[in-house]
């Protein structure tokens, strides 16, 4: 949708989220015969010209639902709505849909690896001279001032729930992983995918270039070639499969060069140059916050803060590189359980050699996930500063050559529960630990 399509309608603003706050002046100024607010923690003294209302009542008239993007879309009265002819529409396909046609737009998803493409693209960008402004899921709404809207090319980090209801397709789309996410929200795997692939290819039509990991990108290119079969015997979707280079340093994460990869294919073709080898390695070499990110802790150990990894594929991708490296293990697993297939996770654990993986159970699902991955469990603790301390004491005593160079990661599989915090509690808690038990008694080094 355009913001011109709001003119003279009875609009419906579902939450009010950042993304909705920072485009309100633009909705309001479409001139929409209407605007109520559908939030149950807003206060109605807050707003002039919006009313607050009821969800039921929103939906028994509203002609487009402008949905902020964590705002459960597959609600009875909201599909009841969609059924009589109402319009469902988000910040992001608004932004799309008015200014998108006048720049080259990258659209960029995945189940994991999105912020992280998001990012190279913007470091390798900036290095090849390209003007580029980027926003979307990262934290930027597309709406706000905080970013060069004025760009000529433009990159969007797209989440499932943004991409659910996309009407318009980019110029480049990034496919970086698939596997099972949110499907609580979504209401269940195959809604999930569908709603995904709408960064690719929706009723718009499809996007110019479809860029993919060759290898490591989960269910990307089965998806893909579902996807195109369904189109027609005569469609055909521009995939391009990127191969990761070879010969780069052994001690960088694969996904973290494939990831690098991906982001040099889509500066390259903005900017019609191929991006040098080095590069690439460089680039990827950066990390972003809970992201495999190595921090401090008691001498010999490596520690890694990858606390944004928050279901089983993104826990598997970091393990495979740290088999790889030969140390012992331990993992800290757990959070609020979404039902996501355990699947990638248990296929990597059985991949370890006996006793050089361990786990320490965090509420909520820790104990069991680790059980249906089949990795020894330390023990179950309340929280991550205990989960710390247990994975110290079994790396120091849990015996054989190398203990003492051992691995601890925060790499979860599940969200956070909500009365923990969000991703970044547990990320502080684990660093506050790691540094405690750098001068704890008997530490390992």
């Amino acid at each position: 949708m355009r913001l011109d399509d709001l003119s003279g309608r009875r609009v419906v603003l579902l939450g009010l989220g950042a993304d909705v706050r920072a485009a309100l002046g633009s909705i309001m100024d479409a001139g929409p015969a209407d605007v109520r607010l559908v939030d149950e923690g807003a206060d109605a003294a807050s707003f002039d010209d919006v009313r607050l209302v009821a969800l039921g009542s929103a939906a028994a008239d509203g002609e487009v639902f402008v949905r902020s993007p964590g705002f459960p879309r597959y609600q009875a009265p909201l599909l009841g709505a969609l059924d009589r002819g109402a319009l469902m529409t988000t910040p992001v396909d608004l932004w799309l849909g008015t200014v998108g046609p006048s720049r080259t737009v990258v659209a960029i998803t995945g189940t994991k690896g999105k912020s992280t493409v998001t990012s190279l693209v913007g470091v390798l960008a900036a290095q090849a001279g390209l003007r580029i402004g980027v926003a979307g899921n990262l934290g930027i709404p597309v709406f706000s001032t905080e970013w060069d809207h004025e760009a000529p090319v433009i990159v969007l980090e797209v989440s499932s729930y943004q991409a659910a209801d996309l009407h318009h397709p980019p110029d480049v789309g990034v496919l970086t992983f698939l596997s099972e996410d949110h499907l609580s929200w979504h209401g269940g795997v195959d809604r999930y995918v569908t709603d995904k692939l709408r960064v690719l290819q929706n009723d718009g039509g499809i996007a110019r270039r479809i860029l993919v990991p060759a290898s490591g990108g989960g269910r990307a290119l089965e998806v893909l070639r579902s996807l195109e079969a369904g189109l027609g015997p005569d469609v055909r979707l521009p995939v391009e499969a990127v191969v990761a280079p070879s010969g780069c340093d052994p001690s960088i994460p694969v996904h973290r060069l494939q990831n690098a990869a991906v982001a040099a294919a889509v500066v390259s073709g903005l900017c019609g140059e191929p991006v040098a080898t080095a590069d690439i390695e460089a680039a990827s070499r950066t990390t972003l916050p809970g992201r495999l990110d190595s921090c401090p802790g008691p001498a010999g150990l490596l520690c890694l803060d990858d606390a944004l990894a928050s279901n089983p594929s993104a826990v598997a991708a970091g393990l495979a590189w740290l088999r790889t490296l030969g140390r012992p293990t331990v993992v800290l697993l757990g959070g609020h359980d979404r039902g996501v297939d355990p699947g990638p996770l248990a296929d990597e654990v059985r991949r370890w050699p006996v006793g050089m993986l361990r786990a320490v159970a965090l509420p909520d699902s820790g104990s069991v996930l680790a059980d249906r991955c089949g990795v020894d469990v330390l023990g179950d603790v309340p929280d991550v500063a205990a989960a710390v301390d247990l994975a110290l004491v079994g790396l120091r005593d849990g015996g054989g050559a190398g203990s003492a160079s051992g691995v601890v990661i925060l790499s979860p599989g599940a969200p956070t529960p909500v009365a923990v915090g969000n991703w970044e509690t547990r990320s502080n808690q684990f660093r506050a630990a790691l540094v405690a038990g750098q001068q704890a008694p008997g530490e390992i080094g």
